[in-house]
Protein backbone atom coordinates (compact mmCIF):
# COMPACT_ATOMS: atom_id res chain seq x y z
CA UNK A 1 0.00 0.00 0.00
CA UNK A 2 1.28 3.62 -1.02
CA UNK A 3 1.78 6.46 1.36
CA UNK A 4 -0.93 8.84 0.04
CA UNK A 5 -3.39 5.47 0.19
CA UNK A 6 -2.54 5.17 3.96
CA UNK A 7 -2.77 8.65 4.34
CA UNK A 8 -6.65 8.90 3.34
CA UNK A 9 -7.09 5.43 5.26
CA UNK A 10 -6.46 7.45 8.17
CA UNK A 11 -7.72 10.57 8.14
CA UNK A 12 -11.12 8.81 6.50
CA UNK A 13 -10.70 6.92 10.28
CA UNK A 14 -9.92 10.60 12.08
CA UNK A 15 -12.94 11.59 10.18
CA UNK A 16 -15.18 8.77 11.68
CA UNK A 17 -14.44 9.82 15.01
CA UNK A 18 -14.80 13.49 14.84
CA UNK A 19 -18.58 12.53 12.93
CA UNK A 20 -19.34 10.39 15.73
CA UNK A 21 -18.87 13.45 18.42
CA UNK A 22 -21.75 15.45 16.76
CA UNK A 23 -24.47 16.90 18.10
CA UNK A 24 -27.06 15.30 15.82
CA UNK A 25 -30.99 16.06 16.44
CA UNK A 26 -31.83 14.08 12.99
CA UNK A 27 -30.60 13.04 9.19
CA UNK A 28 -32.37 11.60 6.57
CA UNK A 29 -33.36 12.35 2.47
CA UNK A 30 -35.84 15.00 2.10
CA UNK A 31 -38.65 15.30 -0.50
CA UNK A 32 -36.19 16.06 -3.60
CA UNK A 33 -33.79 13.45 -2.76
CA UNK A 34 -31.25 15.73 -1.20
CA UNK A 35 -29.34 14.19 2.34
CA UNK A 36 -29.52 16.12 5.30
CA UNK A 37 -28.22 15.87 8.81
CA UNK A 38 -29.90 18.68 11.17
CA UNK A 39 -27.55 19.44 14.48
CA UNK A 40 -29.10 20.16 18.07
CA UNK A 41 -28.96 23.95 18.73
CA UNK A 42 -27.29 24.54 15.44
CA UNK A 43 -28.47 24.60 11.47
CA UNK A 44 -29.36 22.00 8.97
CA UNK A 45 -26.85 20.87 6.45
CA UNK A 46 -27.56 19.74 2.92
CA UNK A 47 -25.08 17.65 0.41
CA UNK A 48 -24.80 14.24 -1.58
CA UNK A 49 -25.60 11.09 -0.83
CA UNK A 50 -22.52 9.20 0.54
CA UNK A 51 -20.53 7.33 -1.88
CA UNK A 52 -20.82 3.58 -1.65
CA UNK A 53 -17.01 2.94 -1.33
CA UNK A 54 -17.80 5.07 2.03
CA UNK A 55 -19.92 2.37 3.80
CA UNK A 56 -16.56 0.44 5.65
CA UNK A 57 -15.90 3.38 7.52
CA UNK A 58 -19.44 4.34 8.28
CA UNK A 59 -19.59 0.87 9.59
CA UNK A 60 -16.97 2.02 12.32
CA UNK A 61 -19.76 4.36 14.02
CA UNK A 62 -20.94 4.10 17.28
CA UNK A 63 -24.27 1.81 17.39
CA UNK A 64 -25.71 4.78 18.68
CA UNK A 65 -24.49 7.19 15.81
CA UNK A 66 -25.91 4.79 13.34
CA UNK A 67 -29.29 5.11 15.38
CA UNK A 68 -30.08 8.50 14.12
CA UNK A 69 -26.95 9.02 11.12
CA UNK A 70 -28.37 6.81 8.09
CA UNK A 71 -25.46 5.79 5.70
CA UNK A 72 -27.04 8.48 2.99
CA UNK A 73 -26.59 10.75 4.76
CA UNK A 74 -22.93 9.90 6.14
CA UNK A 75 -20.63 12.21 3.82
CA UNK A 76 -22.92 14.80 4.22
CA UNK A 77 -21.84 15.08 8.30
CA UNK A 78 -17.81 14.22 6.81
CA UNK A 79 -18.65 17.53 5.37
CA UNK A 80 -20.03 19.16 8.58
CA UNK A 81 -16.54 18.04 9.92
CA UNK A 82 -14.53 19.56 7.41
CA UNK A 83 -16.09 22.54 6.45
CA UNK A 84 -18.09 23.61 9.18
CA UNK A 85 -16.23 22.63 12.38
CA UNK A 86 -12.59 22.84 10.97
CA UNK A 87 -13.04 25.34 7.85
CA UNK A 88 -9.54 24.46 5.97
CA UNK A 89 -8.51 25.34 2.89
CA UNK A 90 -7.68 21.57 1.90
CA UNK A 91 -8.37 18.36 3.51
CA UNK A 92 -5.55 18.51 5.87
CA UNK A 93 -4.24 21.89 5.09
CA UNK A 94 -3.88 24.86 7.16
CA UNK A 95 -7.02 26.58 8.31
CA UNK A 96 -8.71 29.44 6.23
CA UNK A 97 -8.35 31.52 9.54
CA UNK A 98 -5.05 31.00 10.55
CA UNK A 99 -3.98 34.80 10.21
CA UNK A 100 -7.74 36.47 10.54
CA UNK A 101 -10.01 35.48 12.86
CA UNK A 102 -13.62 36.49 10.86
CA UNK A 103 -15.49 38.35 13.27
CA UNK A 104 -19.02 40.25 13.65
CA UNK A 105 -20.15 42.77 10.88
CA UNK A 106 -16.65 41.47 8.34
CA UNK A 107 -17.85 41.81 4.37
CA UNK A 108 -16.29 38.34 3.17
CA UNK A 109 -15.81 37.31 -0.08
CA UNK A 110 -15.79 33.29 -0.66
CA UNK A 111 -15.18 31.48 -3.58
CA UNK A 112 -15.80 28.66 -4.17
CA UNK A 113 -18.19 28.72 -2.03
CA UNK A 114 -19.43 24.96 -2.83
CA UNK A 115 -22.89 23.69 -1.46
CA UNK A 116 -22.21 26.10 1.54
CA UNK A 117 -21.38 24.53 4.93
CA UNK A 118 -18.67 26.67 5.33
CA UNK A 119 -20.54 29.99 4.37
CA UNK A 120 -23.39 28.71 7.21
CA UNK A 121 -20.30 29.06 9.83
CA UNK A 122 -19.18 32.38 8.16
CA UNK A 123 -22.86 33.65 8.59
CA UNK A 124 -23.14 32.84 12.28
CA UNK A 125 -19.96 34.54 12.60
CA UNK A 126 -20.51 38.21 11.05
CA UNK A 127 -24.12 38.64 12.34
CA UNK A 128 -26.82 40.91 11.04
CA UNK A 129 -24.73 43.56 10.18
CA UNK A 130 -21.88 41.49 8.48
CA UNK A 131 -22.52 39.98 4.36
CA UNK A 132 -21.19 37.07 3.07
CA UNK A 133 -21.09 36.98 -1.30
CA UNK A 134 -20.86 33.40 -2.15
CA UNK A 135 -19.37 32.69 -5.49
CA UNK A 136 -19.67 29.15 -6.68
CA UNK A 137 -20.11 28.47 -10.46
CA UNK A 138 -21.46 24.60 -10.57
CA UNK A 139 -24.80 24.47 -11.50
CA UNK A 140 -25.57 21.29 -8.82
CA UNK A 141 -23.36 23.09 -6.49
CA UNK A 142 -25.53 25.86 -6.77
CA UNK A 143 -28.51 24.12 -6.03
CA UNK A 144 -27.65 22.90 -2.79
CA UNK A 145 -25.73 25.75 -1.74
CA UNK A 146 -29.14 27.83 -2.09
CA UNK A 147 -31.24 24.88 -0.75
CA UNK A 148 -28.37 25.34 2.75
CA UNK A 149 -28.93 29.19 2.90
CA UNK A 150 -33.05 29.45 2.10
CA UNK A 151 -33.18 26.10 4.88
CA UNK A 152 -31.09 28.40 7.64
CA UNK A 153 -32.79 31.68 7.03
CA UNK A 154 -29.32 33.27 5.91
CA UNK A 155 -30.33 37.37 5.54
CA UNK A 156 -26.77 37.98 5.13
CA UNK A 157 -25.37 35.81 2.29
CA UNK A 158 -25.69 36.55 -1.52
CA UNK A 159 -25.36 34.18 -3.59
CA UNK A 160 -22.98 34.70 -7.22
CA UNK A 161 -23.98 32.13 -9.52
CA UNK A 162 -20.61 32.66 -11.45
CA UNK A 163 -17.29 31.24 -12.17
CA UNK A 164 -14.19 33.98 -11.09
CA UNK A 165 -11.83 35.26 -14.05
CA UNK A 166 -10.07 38.27 -15.12
CA UNK A 167 -13.00 39.68 -17.70
CA UNK A 168 -16.92 38.61 -18.01
CA UNK A 169 -16.88 35.87 -20.40
CA UNK A 170 -18.45 32.51 -20.57
CA UNK A 171 -16.10 29.50 -20.52
CA UNK A 172 -16.20 25.91 -20.51
CA UNK A 173 -15.36 23.81 -17.53
CA UNK A 174 -13.72 20.48 -16.60
CA UNK A 175 -13.91 18.37 -13.72
CA UNK A 176 -14.13 14.85 -12.91
CA UNK A 177 -17.10 12.75 -13.61
CA UNK A 178 -18.78 12.16 -10.07
CA UNK A 179 -16.19 14.82 -8.20
CA UNK A 180 -18.29 18.44 -7.57
CA UNK A 181 -15.32 19.98 -6.12
CA UNK A 182 -13.22 19.61 -9.57
CA UNK A 183 -14.53 22.20 -11.70
CA UNK A 184 -11.80 24.65 -13.24
CA UNK A 185 -10.98 26.80 -16.50
CA UNK A 186 -7.58 25.34 -16.07
CA UNK A 187 -7.15 22.28 -15.07
CA UNK A 188 -7.60 19.44 -17.83
CA UNK A 189 -9.25 15.76 -17.13
CA UNK A 190 -9.22 12.35 -18.49
CA UNK A 191 -12.64 11.42 -17.06
CA UNK A 192 -15.03 14.63 -17.52
CA UNK A 193 -17.47 16.67 -17.85
CA UNK A 194 -17.44 19.73 -19.46
CA UNK A 195 -19.81 22.44 -18.67
CA UNK A 196 -20.11 26.27 -20.44
CA UNK A 197 -20.56 28.75 -17.52
CA UNK A 198 -20.55 32.34 -17.38
CA UNK A 199 -17.67 34.04 -15.68
CA UNK A 200 -16.84 37.61 -14.30
CA UNK A 201 -13.83 39.51 -12.70
CA UNK A 202 -13.89 40.06 -8.75
CA UNK A 203 -14.15 43.87 -9.54
CA UNK A 204 -17.38 43.79 -11.34
CA UNK A 205 -18.49 40.87 -9.06
CA UNK A 206 -18.43 43.46 -5.82
CA UNK A 207 -19.21 46.09 -7.94
CA UNK A 208 -22.88 44.34 -8.54
CA UNK A 209 -22.98 43.62 -5.12
CA UNK A 210 -22.71 46.93 -4.34
CA UNK A 211 -19.91 46.65 -1.21
CA UNK A 212 -17.19 49.28 -0.54
CA UNK A 213 -14.68 47.28 0.93
CA UNK A 214 -13.90 43.47 1.87
CA UNK A 215 -12.69 42.53 5.49
CA UNK A 216 -11.06 39.14 4.37
CA UNK A 217 -11.33 37.28 0.92
CA UNK A 218 -11.56 33.16 0.31
CA UNK A 219 -9.57 32.25 -2.79
CA UNK A 220 -10.32 28.38 -4.12
CA UNK A 221 -10.14 28.52 -8.07
CA UNK A 222 -8.59 25.36 -9.03
CA UNK A 223 -5.77 26.82 -11.13
CA UNK A 224 -6.93 30.54 -11.66
CA UNK A 225 -5.93 32.27 -8.87
CA UNK A 226 -3.91 34.49 -10.57
CA UNK A 227 -5.82 34.93 -13.28
CA UNK A 228 -8.61 36.66 -10.45
CA UNK A 229 -6.36 38.51 -9.14
CA UNK A 230 -5.60 40.00 -12.58
CA UNK A 231 -8.79 40.88 -12.37
CA UNK A 232 -8.98 42.70 -9.08
CA UNK A 233 -7.92 46.18 -9.38
CA UNK A 234 -10.25 48.59 -7.59
CA UNK A 235 -10.74 46.67 -4.25
CA UNK A 236 -8.08 46.16 -1.71
CA UNK A 237 -9.28 43.40 0.57
CA UNK A 238 -8.01 43.53 3.99
CA UNK A 239 -7.11 39.96 4.46
CA UNK A 240 -7.05 37.28 2.34
CA UNK A 241 -6.37 33.53 2.17
CA UNK A 242 -5.60 31.90 -1.18
CA UNK A 243 -5.48 27.70 -2.00
CA UNK A 244 -2.98 27.91 -4.70
CA UNK A 245 -2.02 24.13 -5.46
CA UNK A 246 -1.32 24.21 -8.96
CA UNK A 247 1.56 25.43 -10.96
CA UNK A 248 1.42 28.03 -13.40
CA UNK A 249 3.73 28.40 -16.16
CA UNK A 250 5.67 25.69 -14.45
CA UNK A 251 5.98 27.98 -11.61
CA UNK A 252 4.71 27.28 -7.71
CA UNK A 253 1.62 28.93 -8.04
CA UNK A 254 2.15 30.23 -4.49
CA UNK A 255 5.44 32.33 -4.97
CA UNK A 256 3.74 33.74 -8.21
CA UNK A 257 0.34 35.06 -5.85
CA UNK A 258 2.71 36.42 -3.02
CA UNK A 259 4.69 38.10 -5.48
CA UNK A 260 1.41 40.14 -6.97
CA UNK A 261 0.68 40.62 -3.33
CA UNK A 262 3.21 42.25 -2.13
CA UNK A 263 3.66 44.71 -5.30
CA UNK A 264 -0.14 45.96 -4.04
CA UNK A 265 1.23 46.25 -0.62
CA UNK A 266 0.39 43.07 1.32
CA UNK A 267 2.46 41.75 3.83
CA UNK A 268 2.09 37.81 2.95
CA UNK A 269 2.86 33.79 4.12
CA UNK A 270 3.35 30.91 2.23
CA UNK A 271 2.24 27.53 4.49
CA UNK A 272 2.95 24.20 3.43
CA UNK A 273 4.34 25.83 -0.28
CA UNK A 274 0.42 26.04 -1.68
CA UNK A 275 -1.12 28.47 0.95
CA UNK A 276 -0.77 32.00 0.85
CA UNK A 277 -2.33 34.27 3.66
CA UNK A 278 -1.90 37.94 3.32
CA UNK A 279 -2.83 41.17 5.09
CA UNK A 280 -3.12 44.95 3.56
CA UNK A 281 -0.07 46.98 4.79
CA UNK A 282 -1.54 50.30 6.66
Amino acid sequence: MIVSDLKYIRRRIQLVRKVAKLDIANAGIDEEGVPFVKLNNGPVFYGLLSWPKLKKYYNLLPVKTKSVLPFECFLVANDIVIRYFEGGLQLGGPEKELFYSVKSGDYIAEMGAYMGHYTIYLSEKIGPKGKVIAIEPMPDNLKILKKNIEKNNLTNVDIVPKGVWKEKNEIIFQRKKGDHQSGSIELNYTDKDSLKIPVDSLDNILNEQAVSHVDFMLIQLNGVEVEALEGLDNFKPENMAVAARYKKEDKPAGLMISEILKARNYNCKIVKRDFVFAKLNK
